[in-house]
């Protein structure tokens, strides 16, 4: 039975226009082809694997051999005579030779503008000279963290211009492990001794997920945003991450337009990769317009589902804000909405994560928990989900900061039976990144609320040098897959930090490959039990992600009537050799319909030009362990 493409009333008005006696569909196979809008272009001959099974086991659907576009609209999939018959003469045609094609891939927690701003910045020193200086200061001891703290304050930043920020890096290390973050966890550097050392120059001092800043930097940081400078202020604003706030403020403020060309070439670039959506918060205030610039002026390189994250940005009065925010979760256009509300992270990246495990001392003195019975984020998520708001979780990477939330939703259906289980499943509370989470404990309360995991398989490589000091036994806390889906939970797939800003990264294939091998970066094994298989882990980053994005009527399958957003492979994802796997490439990325990023290999065949950045892929997923861990069996190297 053919499929016509949306919307279906014009054909079914022009048949009855025409006399023609319509029964049912079975009639408008009949219609002439001429009669109705012709396709585009059909790309045929290939092996379509439309995903379009979205149940929780590993079934791809239905796999077609062509497929029409019209507009921004899949219109027919079928075999290559049935669609090949409804071509006109101005439609373009495409032999896939057997190529595999795929949905668009849909990223479900980058921060992709954030990296895009980042980028900017290291390519720009001169152009936020006046706002800003960053330093990376290095040492192995304490003490000459400390010396080489004051040599900046002291010497490199003796004459400040006016207004201008000391930025100071300690060591951090990608997994968390550098010996700043235990250096400023333990207070070797804190406000009082940075106010002896600059009284009157803002400076702010980080390591990976701890900072500090000095009370000349606090007081001008809370100013700008019309908020009391006090301690009791700066303590509910939890993590600005003041750096990225600085600078995206105040020199996009008066540069907007040029920040949104930095973000629409940055995204341009993640679209050569094969994703055509992601999702991420959105903190600073400059993006929003940047955004809305780009999208009114149909210049968006790749759609954005993005959380509402403003009312944590240096607000003290988070609960009330969300309170009269309200729910515009699913609301926007088609390259730029909602998905919820949000306050980034309940807890932090190790050392400072949330968890029941358990271990020695040193380190669990450094947890932080950031939900406590009373306190803002507390009172802030549990007014959110009261008001029936969808509230999404935009980092989570211990299990305990886990049970708090669920602890929340318990709260919020006892207090109020009118908020029933059946509505908190249809808010499809989500939560990133699985560090350490979910233990098995607590897959019975995810399933019973309709709970969406998005797991990250970097952290196969963040996570495995803290089980060195956690145990082993932790080993299946750690980006677990296998288990929840088996409990009957939807686990989507995400690449935080994966972007192609300097032209080169790993494919998806070589990233997400360790959810299948169970292998980190640097080939450690961790609870191979949790291993999944490539249908699934295309399921997670497609078919099932569309769901956490709120935008499976649109995307994440190929059906007709969905947006025409998808990817021409080099290999079969689905049966390439497993020594090839990492080797899968994106030739071609469609975005609604038209060609937004093209091989230069591929062009010629295509009989087109090359389009968009051209990538020069790695096969093969690498990581910053950063140094050994003080007390761990292996070390790192």
């Amino acid at each position: 039975m053919m499929n016509i493409f949306r919307p279906a009333g014009f054909v079914v008005v022009l048949v009855m226009l025409l006399g023609v006696n319509v029964r049912g569909q079975q009639a408008l196979d009949n219609i002439p082809p001429e009669l109705v809008a012709y396709p585009d272009w059909i790309v045929y001959n290939g092996k379509i694997v439309s995903m379009d099974d979205s149940t929780l086991n590993n079934s791809v659907g239905t796999t077609y051999q062509a497929m029409a576009i019209r507009g921004d609209r899949i219109q027919f999939l079928g075999s290559n005579d049935r669609i090949l018959r409804y071509a006109g003469p101005q439609t373009r045609r495409l032999d896939l030779k057997g190529r595999t094609v795929v949905p668009g891939l849909i990223d479900t927690h980058n921060h992709l503008h954030n990296a895009a701003v980042s980028d900017w910045i290291r390519k720009n020193p001169d152009k936020i000279e006046t706002i800003a200086r960053t330093f990376n200061v290095t040492g192995n001891t304490f003490a000459e963290l400390t010396q080489g703290i004051e040599l900046v304050i002291k010497e490199q930043m003796a004459h400040p211009l006016p207004g201008q920020w000391g930025l100071i890096i300690v060591p951090g290390g990608g997994a968390g492990t550098g010996i700043g973050v235990e250096y400023l966890a333990q207070g070797h550097m804190d406000r009082e001794k940075l106010d002896q050392l600059a009284p009157t120059l803002p400076v702010w001092v980080s390591s990976h997920t701890n900072e500090v800043m000095n009370t000349a930097a606090r007081n001008d940081f809370l100013n700008y945003y019309a908020v009391e400078p006090t301690d009791a202020n700066e303590e509910k604003i939890l993590n600005p991450r003041v750096d990225r706030l600085l600078i995206s403020e105040r020199y996009f403020d008066r540069n907007l337009g040029e920040l949104a060309d930095v973000i629409e070439n940055h995204l341009s670039h993640q679209v050569a990769g094969g994703f055509t959506t992601y999702s991420s918060h959105i903190m600073g205030l400059r993006f929003m317009p940047a955004f809305r610039m780009l999208d009114e002026e149909g210049r968006m390189p790749m759609r954005l589902a993005f959380s509402h994250r403003y009312c944590q940005q240096v607000q003290p009065d988070i609960a009330g804000c969300f309170l009269r925010m309200g729910d515009w979760a699913g609301m926007g256009s088609d390259y730029f909405w909602n998905v919820g509300l949000t306050l980034g992270g309940i807890d932090s990246g190790p050392p400072g994560f949330c968890t029941t495990m358990e271990g020695p001392e040193r380190y669990k003195s450094m947890e932080k928990c950031n939900i406590n019975p009373g306190n803002v984020y507390h009172q802030a998520i549990k007014t959110a989900m009261a008001a029936r708001y969808r509230y999404t979780i935009n980092h989570a990477y211990g299990d305990k900061a886990l049970d708090q939330v669920l602890d929340i939703v318990d709260e919020v259906m006892k207090e109020n039976p009118d908020i029933t289980l059946d509505f908190i499943r249809s808010k499809r509370i989500s939560s990133d990144h699985c560090g350490f989470y979910p233990r098995k404990e607590q897959l019975p309360r995810l399933k019973r609320f309709g709970w969406i995991l998005s797991c990250g398989a970097q952290y196969l490589s963040r996570s495995e040098p803290w089980l060195e000091i956690y145990g082993q036994r932790y080993a299946n806390r750690v980006v677990p897959v296998k288990s929840p889906l088996e409990a009957g939970i939807m686990v989507v797939g995400e690449l935080s930090r994966l972007d192609y800003a300097d032209g080169s990264g790993p494919t998806a294939a070589a990233y997400l490959e360790g959810l299948i091998t169970r292998r980190n970066a640097r080939g450690a094994l961790i609870a191979p039990e949790e291993a999944v298989d490539r249908n699934t882990v295309m399921k997670m980053i497609t078919t099932w992600a569309s769901v956490f994005v709120l935008r499976e009527k649109e995307i994440g399958s190929l059906e007709p009537g969905k947006l025409a957003d998808f990817v021409v492979l080099n290999k079969d994802w689905f049966t390439v050799p497993d020594d090839e796997f990492p080797t899968v490439e994106p030739l071609m990325v469609v975005l609604g319909g038209k060609v937004a990023s093209l091989r230069e290999q591929y062009a010629s065949e295509a009989g087109m030009d090359a389009v968009g950045p051209q990538l020069n892929f790695t096969h093969k997923f690498t990581y910053d362990f950063g140094r050994a861990l003080e007390g761990s069996a292996g070390g790192i190297e």
